[in-house]
């Protein structure tokens, strides 16, 4: 069964689905998913019962924000739609706790993209830990993009979860800390509990 939101926004091409750990936003973990996918099928890996990222998050008392993007998309306007969510993360959230942004295949690549050009405008994004599952490697004319940006945003750590054998185009330069492991089931969790566990451990 599908995890019921407790909120959804609708924006820009998009539209995301929010689970709070305590009823509001304050600790927000923005979380892409890849081309094409359904929020649905999303929410139902997030909270697989092998192993919830969902229930892990909450329990640690980070809220959820999983945004879907079109199955059609580019990664310059897959970026303006994740700068759009994280823009409105930073808008709802009470405090000031340091956002955590990334996304799985083409939405990893999608997050790289929205935070380094949001620094390149000079926009605060509060990040303060970027997260690649199995990112999408650049196509030639993106890694031209990335390049203008920076190839990355440099006030968030950047984390890198890799399963044997992925080409990501990431290397040890690029991000600074890993984890790499066997290919998981595509209907299995989300993150396989390796990596959710080291993720956790990492985030702000």
């Amino acid at each position: 069964m599908t995890a019921e939101p407790h909120e959804t926004w609708t924006l820009r091409h998009a539209t995301a689905w929010v689970f709070t750990a305590n009823g509001s936003l304050t600790r927000p973990v923005v979380l892409v998913g890849d081309a094409g996918v359904e929020l649905a099928d999303l929410a139902a890996r997030a909270d697989h019962p092998a192993y919830s990222l969902l229930s892990e998050l909450k329990a640690r008392g980070h809220d959820l924000v999983l945004l879907g993007l079109p199955a059609d998309g580019s990664m310059t306007g897959d970026g303006g739609t994740v700068q759009n969510a994280v823009a409105r993360a930073v808008a709802e959230q009470l405090g000031s706790h340091p956002l955590t942004v990334g996304g799985t295949g083409q939405g990893a690549l999608a997050a790289r993209y929205a935070l380094a050009g949001m620094e390149y405008q000079r926009i605060d994004h509060r990040t303060g830990v970027l997260f690649s599952h199995n990112g999408a490697a650049p196509e030639l004319e993106d890694e031209a993009e990335l390049s203008r940006m920076g190839e990355r945003p440099r006030v968030p750590r950047f984390l890198r979860l890799v399963d044997e054998g992925v080409t990501d185009g990431l290397t040890g330069e690029i991000t600074e800390d890993a984890v790499t492991g066997a290919a998981a089931p595509s209907t299995g969790p989300l993150l396989p509990e390796e990596y959710g566990s080291w993720l956790l451990d990492r985030l702000p």
